[in-house]
């Protein structure tokens, strides 16, 4: 997949479309209403099988919420039938061709994950985020095959120094809310060679603004609001390798 820092691209959040979290049915909604790729959160069951899971718990028929970390994957499948392995979801999002952004909250998720998208070859197309900028920082100079994003707390009073830091450590972009996304932080990101991504918002004046200001990756719930704001065209791919 080929794109660049200087596109827009709807990315649909889980849930997305009124759609059930934590499931496929989102990815597909999102496809449909012409979001370029999908947002998922995944968690680790204790057997280490990653699974989608968006609080990190799986809900059992009756409602019951099981910590996926507390059971093997057998376990979680015979108690909550509906729950998804990640493969299966990253095979969906790639034969809808668009772009991966996962969650995670613990990187010793990485080394699973890294081999399930090598595998369905679309370890260039994928996102990886939920970690603070330090942790994620450390992740990605450790490992220049993945393509991590460092979550913002808030809009940094030095926004140069951060961009600069965010660089030197191998960040493949920044994510934050989109009020933190000010267009000197997208700009200063976007001539360092880092992308920018927003949190997920489906207000339609929040959504234009941000494409206003060229943030790259917008997470939304609403991707056929955010798609029939684009220019036409502004998110087909072209241009350079995920990675620049």
């Amino acid at each position: 997949m080929y794109y660049t820092n200087k596109e827009t691209f709807v990315l649909s959040a889980d849930g997305c479309m009124d759609t059930e979290r934590g499931g496929l049915e989102s990815i597909l909604a999102g496809n449909d209403e012409g979001a370029k790729g999908c947002c998922f959160s995944v968690a680790m069951s204790a057997d280490g099988i990653a699974v989608l899971s968006s609080d990190g718990c799986a809900a059992t028929p009756d409602g019951t919420r099981l910590p996926v970390s507390d059971y093997s994957y057998a376990e979680l499948h015979q108690a909550a039938p509906q729950l998804t392995p990640v493969s299966q979801a990253i095979e969906l999002a790639r034969t809808c061709q668009g772009k991966i952004a996962i969650t995670v909250h613990d990187q010793t998720m990485l080394r699973q994950l890294r081999m399930t998208l090598r595998y369905a070859d679309c370890l260039d197309d994928t996102i990886i985020i939920g970690l603070g900028l330090v942790e994620a920082a450390r992740v990605a100079s450790a490992n220049p095959d993945l393509h991590i994003m460092g979550e913002l707390p808030n809009l940094p009073s030095e926004i140069d120094a951060l961009v600069n830091a965010a660089q030197t450590t191998g960040l493949f972009g920044l994510r934050a809310e989109p009020k933190d996304l000010s267009e000197r932080l997208v700009s200063a990101c976007r001539q360092a060679g880092l992308f920018t991504m927003s949190r997920c918002t489906d207000d339609p004046n929040t959504l234009a603004e941000l494409i206003r200001k060229g943030v790259n990756f917008i997470e939304t719930r609403r991707p056929d609001i955010t798609a029939a704001l684009l220019p036409a065209g502004e998110a087909e791919p072209h241009g350079i390798p995920l990675r620049n």
